[in-house]
């Protein structure tokens, strides 16, 4: 055995003398990096440290900056909308940064009134039509009294709730499902003055227009808009305001364009807008924005045949707020909706369609009497708008007594 041994260690001498050096060198390679990069971060240890305290000095603000936000959203600072729905979140979102971004970067608006050119309505047969129907109910309207068996749930989901409240059609899409539909109803009349109480008319989406009709021919800027004032919601508020001022009512009606540029940042816009004048008129009793069904189909058209005329269909939208900050002029703002309503069906059956609850507060919240109204959709023509605007001023004028 030691023979063989000794043998086996002989033969493998110079290979272990060669394994023996390799490892040798390695070593000291292995020294010389462990050194190497040792002597670096000594070097470095004091950038490293400033590296470090830098990211977390931008972490800090970052914080500070989304706190912030999170604080506003939260507590219903800013109202970020799409088409009608306003969103609150507490969360932060690409889509609500850029609403925001660009409410703040107001050189993205064209925010010149354009000119409304409204023609004289005191020839208008139609008009005349329309106003002989109103005036057999010039008395002072009376509401009937309703109870529990009025008001009938037809269909119910997760989604929303439909509801036939005295004839009238309900779609009720908030969290609410107890709304007091009685209680509102049969509630003291609402009445106006005509020597102190005046109308605030604006338009959140401005630029929403019609289809083209022989009378009312235009281009659209994008979709079923057009940033042509005399062809979109500023000339449907403006004619509005002017068959009001023929009743004697005193209105303010702002030509402020609200979406041009940004259609997401609207009811920012004209939450700032509405705010201004309701702070610099103490008069004003009641405000309506006045839009047109959001649907942007060309085919969609509800209407009317009011004594042979085509009159767009009008619709009401209402925001009761949210369950952690509902309107608190929610029962006010109902109150008026359904009081028009159930006059439109004693005065213009089939004008308006349904009534529709969110949680939203479109504005509604800034006064007492507010309403969002649909004057048509997208497939009406601006004649048939024209009409609806008519036809709504008579019955607002039934709720003046001077």
């Amino acid at each position: 055995m030691k023979v063989a041994v000794t043998f086996f260690n002989s033969k493998r001498n110079k290979k272990t003398k060669d394994i023996e050096s390799i490892l040798k060198a390695k070593k000291i390679k292995d020294n010389i990096f462990s050194n190497f990069v040792k002597d670096k971060v000594e070097k470095n240890r004091n950038n490293i440290m400033i590296f470090s305290s830098n990211i977390n000095i931008r972490y800090i603000l970052l914080s500070i900056v989304f706190a912030t936000f999170y604080y506003f959203l939260n507590h219903n600072t800013l109202f970020l909308s799409s088409n009608l729905e306003v969103i609150k979140s507490n969360k932060i979102n690409v889509k609500n940064f850029l609403a925001m971004n660009n409410l703040l970067n107001k050189s993205s608006y064209n925010f010149k009134e354009k000119t409304v050119e409204i023609e004289d309505m005191s020839s208008n047969n139609d008009y005349v039509l329309l106003d002989e129907i109103a005036r057999n109910y010039s008395e002072v309207p009376t509401f009937s009294k309703i109870d529990e068996n009025d008001v009938v749930v037809t269909a119910q989901n997760q989604i929303y709730q439909k509801l036939n409240v005295c004839g009238i059609e309900v779609v009720n899409y908030s969290t609410n499902r107890n709304i007091d539909f009685v209680d509102i109803i049969n509630s003291e009349d609402i009445f106006f003055s005509k020597q102190k109480d005046n109308i605030l008319m604006y338009t959140t989406h401005t630029s929403e227009s019609y289809s083209n009709s022989e009378n009312y021919t235009f281009d659209y800027t994008s979709a079923a808009r057009t940033t042509d004032g005399n062809y979109n919601m500023l000339y449907i508020a403006s004619e509005l305001a002017s068959n009001l001022k023929s009743k004697g009512i005193s209105n303010i009606c702002s030509l402020t364009p609200h979406d041009y540029g940004e259609y997401n940042s609207a009811y920012i816009n004209s939450r700032t807008t509405v705010s201004t004048l309701l702070s610099q008129n103490e008069n004003i009793a009641l405000s309506i924005d006045v839009h047109r069904d959001a649907i942007e189909d060309l085919s969609f058209a509800p209407k009317v045949n009011i004594r042979g005329l085509d009159v767009a269909s009008l619709m009401l939208v209402m925001g009761i707020g949210y369950d952690d900050e509902p309107n608190e002029y929610y029962m006010d703002n109902l109150k008026l909706a359904f009081k028009i309503q159930l006059l439109a069906n004693k005065v213009y059956p089939g004008l308006f369609r349904q009534i529709i609850i969110r949680n939203s507060v479109y504005n509604q919240d800034l006064n007492k009497y507010s309403f969002l109204v649909e004057v048509g959709a997208t497939g009406n023509t601006i004649d048939e708008a024209k009409l609806a605007t008519r036809c709504l001023s008579n019955l607002i004028n039934l709720l003046y007594k001077d």
